[in-house]
């Protein structure tokens, strides 16, 4: 198993060398005792552990952060010369095709709307036969942590995702990590929207050349995301002014 892993201006981020190497790190978590924290961070997650000490802090507390935004890659080459593209990053919408096939996975979806869950159960476990969504709870239920804990224990479940949008949901897993038996856990955001089917991906073309932003621009058109896609504006012209402090580190 072969992971690479970076300081990039102190935040830890990590390139998985290939996808054998990502699926062996998760059947090797699956099979042992440890409980995993990993996160998926991209440079709007990257921007926002910037300006919120807590959202850095918890990084630090991960297993490992994935990249999952073409933006950190670029930088990683801007300043190391690395030559990383478009298919070293790993995304947290693609996670389940990191798993690992040969064994049967119990997984909670904690989060977004009922409607959502319940759709994005049902498609998950179409296109992912090895995966049972052994639990569920959408993320506007009104039960305590207490019984959140225990829905997801009673559940027997193997991996927690949390997607109540940061920091949250990160929030949510600190505060809660310590009475879970689950063996993965991480937030990530909007992605039960996706598994849903009823926000879409960007075609392959867009994907490959690095223009997913755009497709997601384009599907939600609102000041909010305009503000967040300025954001990343910024960060472009900070790779290109190569203004990152970036090291490889050993984990």
């Amino acid at each position: 198993m072969d992971i690479k892993t970076y300081s990039v201006n102190k935040m830890p981020c990590s390139v998985p060398c290939s996808l054998d190497d990502i699926k062996s790190y998760f059947s090797q978590v699956l099979s042992g005792n440890e409980q995993h924290i990993i996160s998926f961070v991209n440079p709007e997650i990257f921007l926002q552990a910037e300006k919120n000490p807590f959202m850095m802090w918890y990084l630090y507390q991960t297993q490992y952060n994935f990249i999952d935004g073409n933006g950190l890659l670029l930088a990683i080459n801007a300043v190391l010369r690395t030559n990383y593209n478009a298919k070293d990053r790993y995304t947290g919408t693609d996670f389940f095709s990191y798993l690992p096939n040969e064994r049967k996975i119990h997984v909670f979806l904690y989060g977004a709307s009922e409607e959502n869950n319940a759709k994005a159960a049902e498609k998950i476990q179409v296109d992912y036969p090895n995966i049972v969504i052994c639990g569920r709870l959408n993320g506007y239920e009104s039960k305590s942590d207490e019984e959140i804990v225990s829905l997801i224990n009673e559940a027997h479940t193997d991996i927690l995702i949390v997607c109540l949008g940061a920091p949250k949901q990160e929030c949510w897993i600190l505060k809660n990590k310590d009475k879970l038996n689950a063996k993965v856990i991480f937030g990530n955001g909007g992605s039960i929207d996706f598994w849903s089917g009823n926000i879409k991906r960007a075609p392959n073309f867009m994907i490959r050349h690095r223009l997913e932003w755009l497709f997601r621009l384009f599907q939600d058109f609102s000041f909010k995301r305009i503000k967040r896609q300025l954001g990343l504006v910024s960060f472009a012209m900070r790779i290109i002014r190569k203004n990152f402090s970036i090291v490889q580190i050993v984990k």
